[in-house]
């Protein structure tokens, strides 16, 4: 095995250069759409004067969007480039945010959310995913984490930063703050770091085995994305995609209400989803690691348990049990990092590199569609049941269900492969 771990002739991988442009987007695309939603799920339906559900429509108008542009996802990074698609992408994504705090109605929420859909999609994971793919031959799941760690860690920050915005200039204006936040950090970052692929810069993907007589690089292998539609491993592998997708977007946007309805006041609910988020981020590098040493079939187990577990303990907490809550709170990145780091990995691990961005586009896809469905679903539990309990049950359900079919998703790939 040849010595191409080291980045560059200085010794620094430029892989983790890319790695850390993950992290800002993870930050400041991804952490910033599942999480000021959720902050802005009561000063906005208060002032609108509208209801959860119809609120949480805005993240099905940004879903459908990115269910759209993941089909072509794959031909617009190979016409236009990961770097192009996602400079165009973040930058509307910026134009977006800022948009939302002239919003009149919830229609123009609708409008704005659709195309933020298409930036989100454009310039967050799987661009990075797709970037760290072809970076990254050795600790991959370990890369995948790091950088969506910036999504946990973004979270700790902006959850508080958020509230005391909200509370001080109103949700006008912090929209105005964000936007400007986003175009000043993403714009810069992806012009002066990102690079296609190692070969842009004379060097090899992080870890990259050649045989040691002739130097020859291990051959792309895989399938293409219409075979590997047509594979028993792809029709078990989607509906976990949707039940995993709905219910972390679902728990991202509605923890903050849900502890306000248990009555923990405003600051201190935003603290709670504070703690979330750094669970998250310290769990994505225990779960990344997890990936890299026990084998994705175990890790991908034992995040979905623990997730189903989460939800459990959400349907049974209360203020008077909050220290159940807590303890929800802070496993929940066990759970939620799936979403970040097994999808990518699933996908490698099962269908290959060969068309590995179609293929990850066409998983974004029905990702989308689970996004899009479960925060309106749960919020139309809230508004009919005036609780969320009867959906973290539903919710827990569907995720033992999810348990099962990774695994025969695994088993079917031994079959396939023999």
């Amino acid at each position: 095995m040849s010595e191409n771990k080291i980045i560059n002739k200085k010794g620094v991988h430029y892989g983790w250069v890319i790695v850390f442009v993950g992290f800002l987007a993870m930050w400041f695309i991804t952490c910033v759409f599942t999480s000021v939603s959720g902050m802005m799920i009561t000063p906005v339906t208060e002032e609108l004067g509208i209801s959860r559900s119809r609120f949480a429509m805005t993240s099905t108008a940004a879903s459908v969007a990115g269910m759209i542009i993941s089909v072509y996802i794959g031909k617009t990074f190979r016409k236009y480039t990961v770097k192009k698609t996602m400079l165009f992408g973040a930058a509307l994504f910026a134009a977006c945010y800022a948009a939302y705090g002239l919003a009149p109605n919830i229609w123009v929420f609708y409008i704005i959310g659709f195309f933020s859909g298409f930036g989100m999609v454009m310039s967050s994971m799987v661009a990075i995913s797709t970037l760290l793919t072809r970076w990254f031959d050795e600790k991959r799941g370990f890369a995948l984490a790091l950088a969506s760690t910036g999504s946990g860690v973004g979270g700790v920050i902006m959850n508080p930063l958020l509230a005391s915005m909200v509370t001080s200039i109103g949700w006008r204006k912090t929209h105005f703050v964000l936007g400007a936040m986003i175009a000043v950090v993403m714009v810069p970052a992806i012009i002066l770091l990102v690079k296609e692929s190692p070969r842009e810069m004379g060097l090899e993907p992080y870890g990259k085995k050649t045989t040691a007589e002739s130097g020859v690089a291990t051959v792309v292998t895989g399938f293409t994305s219409t075979q590997a539609k047509k594979t028993p491993m792809y029709r078990m592998w989607i509906p976990v995609v949707v039940i995993v997708q709905a219910t972390f977007n679902t728990m991202m946007a509605h923890t903050v209400a849900y502890a306000t309805d248990m009555g923990f006041v405003y600051t201190a609910a935003a603290r709670i989803a504070s703690l979330m988020t750094a669970g998250l981020a310290v769990w994505k590098l225990v779960i990344g690691h997890l990936y890299d040493t026990a084998g994705t079939r175990k890790a991908a187990t034992v995040s979905l348990s623990v997730f189903a577990i989460v939800l459990m303990l959400y349907a049974i907490s209360s203020k008077e049990m909050a220290f159940i809550y807590y303890i929800a709170v802070a496993l929940y990145g066990i759970g939620g990092s799936f979403v970040t780091i097994a999808f990518s990995v699933i996908v490698q691990d099962i269908f290959g590199k060969k068309d590995y961005a179609t293929i990850y586009g066409n998983v974004n896809f029905f990702a989308s569609i689970g996004g899009g469905i479960g925060s309106p679903i749960v919020a139309a539990v809230f508004d009919n049941f005036g609780t969320y309990k009867p959906a973290w049950w539903g919710l827990s359900i569907l995720m033992w269900i999810s348990v099962v079919l990774i695994n025969m998703t695994f088993k079917a790939k031994e079959k396939y492969d023999r």
